[in-house]
């Protein structure tokens, strides 16, 4: 009995150290980074600049840009961030960014094992799973390079996964037991709140379950309350979002956004079809190749340690799935289709398929994980976090030494116009893994202000 006590208590400790590995890579981001261009033009460093601060103006300004909670909360705290770190007020904020981010893994992880992670192996092995699964991709580099995106972008992640729990508890048959009267209540402004969190996910959501209950409706038996209150919410908060917010129109109609996004708008679509279906195609086929190659690799990886795929691949592969399972990848394949056919991102990281990937992480892991049992995949994991945490810091404390120095000779110049050499500004990048973060300077075709001083790159010819 002493024995199997003694191993327990192993497994604990190390499962309590699995489940640090993504927390400390997130804590050495969120207070090594410097801040980006984008972070000082929405105010970083403001109160350096002698600036007083007017959290209300920031949010007003915030949602007439674009309508959303994130970019009103983005704006707002940013002021309190000075260009690195330095102990002050805006620790609060990083402390909330880690919290959140952390709510982000923990949060996954409970969907993926239909319950609250537990202290044991394999609970915090699917928890640096989904860790490694994020920041190893292209999509993960929003949530942990400068904090414009990881104040949008985080948050958009947690409050979609906090409303998505009851409706997924739902659709895998599992009780809510003596909530329902409760989440009736709550479900309507957190429906309003997720609604507001950005244009695509919230309408891909809306969407999925529109469809789902037109092919499921006469299985369905009373559906509870929260159900449509939630989904009423979301509505009331996506009318708020789109038509409230002045920056919307600017998002579908303006020309360097058309350029840059393609966004389509309802109107463009019910007033030309014609014109708009070969966009939707365009949209869904380069997004594709974007969102599904790295979940085809983690799916071959899943399938190569997994019990199941020899089940489900090697004979009726459609038979062989659980009516659950078959419900899950339709709702889930639906949310991920229409986040790929909304938008194109040509330009910048495709950060508005966050959600998509995140989902499709999600449907993998929920598919294979119970199954797996390798220890080689666990090592594999756990030294791919260890080796992000290491890369991250080396290459995060390189760009800040070097930020640093620039900083103090901008601070220092008597001239109020500087222009940085731009090699300088080139932030360290590992090889293959491209953990770094985004530029302090960039050539946006204006000043940056920073100390009070108007700073741009140097012209070369």
């Amino acid at each position: 009995m002493k024995r199997t006590a003694k191993n327990t208590k192993k497994n604990q400790i190390l499962s309590v150290l699995i489940y640090c590995l993504p927390i400390i890579f997130f804590i050495i981001s969120y207070f090594l980074i410097t801040t980006s261009c984008e972070d000082i033009y929405q105010g970083a460093g403001r109160l350096s600049n002698g600036f007083e601060l007017n959290a209300i103006n920031d949010m007003k300004a915030a949602f007439n840009h674009s309508g959303r909670i994130p970019d009103m909360y983005a704006w707002s705290v940013i002021d309190l961030f000075d260009y690195q770190f330095k102990f002050g007020i805006d620790t609060i904020f990083r402390i909330i960014d880690v919290i959140a981010i952390t709510g982000v893994l923990l949060l996954t992880t409970y969907i993926i094992l239909g319950r609250k992670p537990k202290l044991q192996i394999k609970d915090s092995l699917i928890f640096c799973s989904v860790f490694v699964a994020i920041i190893f991709s292209m999509f993960g580099r929003r949530l942990y390079t400068e904090f414009s995106m990881i104040h949008n972008y985080v948050f958009l992640v947690l409050v979609t996964l906090i409303f998505s729990i009851p409706y997924l508890k739902l659709l895998f048959k599992k009780e809510i037991k003596d909530k329902h009267h409760l989440l009736t209540i709550l479900w309507l402004p957190t429906g309003i709140i997720f609604g507001m969190s950005t244009t695509i996910t919230p309408l891909a959501f809306l969407l999925t379950a529109i469809i789902y209950l037109i092919i499921k409706r006469p299985k369905l038996k009373n559906l509870p309350a929260w159900f449509y209150t939630g989904l009423i919410g979301l509505i009331i908060g996506f009318c708020i979002s789109f038509f409230g917010g002045q920056g919307m129109n600017d998002y579908t109609s303006g020309a360097n956004a058309i350029k840059v996004f393609d966004y389509i708008s309802l109107s463009d679509f019910f007033q030309n079809p014609i014109a708009t279906l070969p966009r939707l195609f365009f949209h869904a086929v380069y997004n594709f190749g974007i969102l599904l190659l790295p979940l085809i690799i983690i799916a071959i990886i899943a399938m190569i340690f997994s019990k199941t795929f020899r089940q489900v691949f090697n004979k009726h592969p459609l038979k062989s799935l659980s009516p659950n399972t078959k419900t899950l990848l339709l709702t889930f394949s639906i949310f991920i289709f229409i986040h790929t056919i909304a938008t194109i991102q040509i330009k910048t990281q495709p950060r508005i398929l966050i959600p998509a990937y995140i989902a499709g992480v999600i449907m993998i892991f929920k598919i294979f994980a119970s199954h797996i049992k390798s220890r080689l995949l666990n090592v594999g994991v756990i030294t791919l976090a260890i080796v992000a945490i290491i890369a991250h810091t080396v290459f995060l404390s390189i760009y800040h030494v070097q930020a640093g120095k620039i900083l103090n000779e901008i601070k220092n110049s008597p001239s109020n116009s500087i222009c940085i050499e731009p090699s300088r500004v080139i932030a360290a990048r590992a090889p293959i893994i491209n953990l770094s973060q985004e530029y302090m300077i960039v050539d946006w075709g204006y000043p940056e202000p920073i100390y009070g001083k108007d700073v741009t790159l140097c012209q070369t010819n």
